[in-house]
């Protein structure tokens, strides 16, 4: 999996949240697992517009 700076990940069994502060693209730099399950990759959050 490559793991994009800035994007979030969840472990959704556990709450498990992080901030990816660096990239990675080969398989051997990044294994984001929590207990050996994979980690999701959040989606943004919609914000109220400032009007």
């Amino acid at each position: 999996m490559a793991v994009a700076l800035g994007k979030r990940y969840k472990d959704e069994t556990t709450g498990v949240e992080v901030l990816c502060i660096k990239p990675g693209n080969k398989p051997a730099d990044v294994n984001l697992n929590v207990n050996g399950r994979g980690m999701e990759e959040l989606q943004p959050k919609v914000l109220p517009s400032a009007d």
